[in-house]
């Protein structure tokens, strides 16, 4: 995973069991933790990501078919709105919210449901 790639060759080295989801988060988590110092992500969804990679690759190796985005990992702008995740839009108002945390969205945005449904 060292070099740029499509998502179809992703998607081929996922069918041929050259990869996985798993593998690929691991990959750009640890690619996160070397540029935290840029303050690039707001917050990384880690232990979410990692699980539900796993259960990608689980559901690939039972023969269910894969989505046209399976296992594409994605960034969301924190203007986005991703239910029960912090959302800030840069605003003072929103990053002081529910006693210091951040304001939580109440909802997805369909954007981002439909990422996650694909």
């Amino acid at each position: 995973m060292t070099q740029a790639f499509t998502i179809q060759q992703y998607q081929q080295g996922l069918l041929h069991d050259e990869t996985g989801c798993e593998k690929a988060v691991q990959y750009f988590l640890e690619k996160i933790r070397a540029a935290q110092h840029l303050n690039a992500f707001v917050e990384v969804y880690e232990a979410e990501s990692l699980e539900r990679a796993r259960v990608l690759d689980e559901k690939r190796k039972q023969g269910v078919p894969m989505g046209k985005l399976h296992g594409v990992i994605v960034a969301i702008k924190d203007v986005i709105c991703y239910k029960d995740h912090r959302v800030s839009a840069a605003s003072n108002i929103l990053r002081k919210s529910n006693a210091g945390e951040g304001f939580t969205s109440l909802y997805s945005a369909t954007a981002v449901e439909r990422l996650l449904a694909e």
